[in-house]
């Protein structure tokens, strides 16, 4: 496939052809960016995940007692909760970061697919303009949704666990702890599930395709 200086220069491409070189040129480059920003994100959220356990060392390191995370001291408590609400914030932004990477890559290789033909080349390149799908079962984005989303579920539940202090047996107060932090993963991940389904839903019939025929005969014209 030739480049896109190429093909703009070039007398016997079509209007379209020359869009599309030039669209894969800047596809490319905003690709990288957004990857960069994705990276980003991982590290404001490491970052924010470490706010909570600076407090906590700052709070407790004149007190010669065995730390407890059933007795966390107040201030450390609220900014537990605040960390994993900013978090589940962070984790939003970052899988719909990933949607407009993969929507993105989509119409490269629907580009790609119109220039490059199967077999064309001596190694595989995608050209269905349907893949990746938005939700990336098993992949390292689904498993880093998943741990962004259980560090989020622990703040928020031992944070309230110890600003709250709710009736019943120290054992009930913890498998209730336990269960919220469950039920907030859980929704975390069913965002995600949610949002990929949605995106996937409303991509469809929008597929970007040419016609490799009409686009000879434009040549074949011009010829």
């Amino acid at each position: 496939m030739p480049g896109p200086d190429e093909s703009a220069n070039s007398p016997h491409d079509t209007g379209e052809e020359k869009f599309l070189f030039a669209e894969y040129a800047a596809l490319i480059t905003i690709d990288g960016s957004r990857n960069e920003r994705l990276d980003r994100f991982l590290t404001i959220f490491m970052t924010l995940a470490a706010a909570p356990w600076a407090l906590y060392a700052l709070a407790v390191k004149d007190h010669s007692e065995i730390p407890s995370f059933s007795a966390t001291p107040l201030p450390v408590a609220a900014a537990l909760v605040l960390i994993g609400v900013l978090g589940s914030l962070v984790v939003m932004m970052f899988i719909q970061m990933r949607f407009t990477i993969i929507m993105y890559t989509r119409v490269v290789n629907a580009i790609r697919g119109h220039f490059l033909q199967p077999g064309t080349l001596s190694y595989s390149l995608p050209l269905d303009p349907s893949v990746p799908r938005f939700y990336e079962s098993l992949s390292y984005i689904q498993i880093a949704v998943a741990g962004m989303s259980l560090v989020n579920s622990i703040y928020i539940s031992l944070g309230l666990f110890n600003l709250i202090h709710w009736p019943g047996r120290y054992g009930v107060r913890i498998a209730g702890c336990v269960v919220l932090g469950v039920v907030l993963w859980i929704l975390h991940m069913v965002y995600y599930h949610a949002q990929a389904g949605r995106r996937e839903s409303h991509s469809k019939g929008y597929i970007l395709r040419w016609s490799n025929v009409a686009a000879s005969e434009k040549r074949s014209t011009a010829l």
